[in-house]
Formats: structure tokens, C-alpha cells, sequence
């Protein structure tokens, strides 16, 4: 029993780890700027094809992956990448103004950011579990994002603490972070797969 138990734990930090490292291949390979969105959406695809059996995870097969879609997912990623960094310089200029109602203005924006955050990673994982287009899966997406304020609020906790810790411990960011973040946020999708199941079954 707890043979099995260690060999399931190591058999998901390995899987873990392969991703991690497959996608700083692939975002080196799209020279930082344009492999980001590539590499992530490759080691998500790979996930949600394989879990947790590893001998399938074949670099061979996340590099097709990643030359397939290549132009494609760089442009939907941008789009939201181009906002939040419009959303980002605002929130910034924001601070400069020292006058009440610019709390609200900033409120609004941080919403905004958060909105437009979640919105991306639940598309890029929508358009990867099902064959729906980009604005059909944007959509739902956001659809998503209001679906449920409790699981929205620890998604994003879950966000703030990945990133937090990878700020403490730098390794992290370079073997397990992006891997780890890919497996959390299909397992957060999981319910809201179910029930886009449930409606295309009627």
C-alpha cells in the first residue's frame, strides 16, 4: 500500500517535472516573446491527453504539438497578453494620482486585470479539451469566471501562492511551477467540464 502510494507520488512530480522542462524548451525554441503561449498550450494539450502515464509524454510528440499551432496560439495569447499589459501601464499611471475616486478607477482596473487573467487561462484549456473556436471558447470562459465566486477566489489564491512561492524559491519557476500550475488549473476546470458534458449531452 505504501509502495504504491510513493510510486503514484513520484510518478506525478516526474510527470510535473517533464512538463515544466518541455515547456522552457519550447519558449526558448519561440525565443521567449513568442514560444510562451505555444509552450504552455503544448505541455496543457499533453496533460489533458495523457494525466499521470508518463511514458507517453515524448518530446517528440509536444514538439509537433508546438509547430502545429505555433502562429495560431501566439495570436490568440496576445490578445490577452496586449490587454494586460495596456491594463498593467494603467494601474501604474494610476498610482501617480493622488485623488479619492482613483481607488475605484484602480479597483475597476485590478478587476479588469484578474477578468482578463482567468479568462485566458480558461479559454486556452477550454479550446484544449474541446474543438470549439476562439470567441465560442472565450465565452465560455467567461462564463466560467462568473460561474462560481467561491472557486473563482481560490483559483486566484491558488494563483497568488504559486507565484509567491516561485518568487521565494526561484528552482521552482524552472522545474515544477509551469507544470504544476497546468495540472492545478485543469483540476479547478474539472466540475465546469462537466457540465458543459452534461449540455452537450442534451
Amino acid at each position: 500500500m505504501i509502495g504504491q502510494a510513493t510510486q503514484s507520488v513520484f510518478t506525478k512530480v516526474y510527470v510535473i517535472f517533464l512538463m515544466t522542462i518541455y515547456f522552457w524548451f519550447y519558449v526558448l525554441c519561440g525565443l521567449v516573446i513568442f514560444g510562451i503561449g505555444p509552450a504552455f498550450h503544448t505541455i496543457t494539450e499533453l496533460f489533458m491527453d495523457n494525466q499521470w502515464h508518463s511514458p507517453n509524454y515524448q518530446f517528440k510528440k509536444g514538439w509537433q504539438l508546438f509547430k502545429k499551432d505555433f502562429w495560431r496560439v501566439n495570436r490568440n495569447a496576445w490578445v490577452f497578453l496586449g490587454i494586460m499589459l495596456v491594463l498593467i501601464y494603467n494601474l501604474m499611471l494610476s498610482t501617480k494620482l493622488n485623488y479619492g475616486w482613483m481607488l475605484m478607477i484602480q479597483f475597476i482596473i485590478i478587476f479588469a486585470l484578474a477578468l482578463t487573467f482567468c479568462v485566458s487561462i480558461f479559454t486556452l484549456l477550454i479550446r484544449t479539451h474541446y474543438d470549439v473556436g476562439f470567441k465560442d471558447a472565450i465565452k465560455l470562459a467567461i462564463a466560467q469566471f462568473f460561474s462560481s465566486f467561491y472557486q473563482l477566489l481560490f483559483f486566484i489564491g491558488v494563483t497568488v501562492v504559486i507565484v509567491g512561492a516561485s518568487v521565494k524559491w526561484p528552482g521552482l519557476i524552472l522545474f515544477f511551477t509551469p507544470g504544476t500550475y497546468v495540472v492545478l488549473a485543469n483540476w479547478f476546470s474539472r466540475r465546469w467540464y462537466q457540465k458543459i458534458d452534461r449540455l452537450l449531452a442534451h
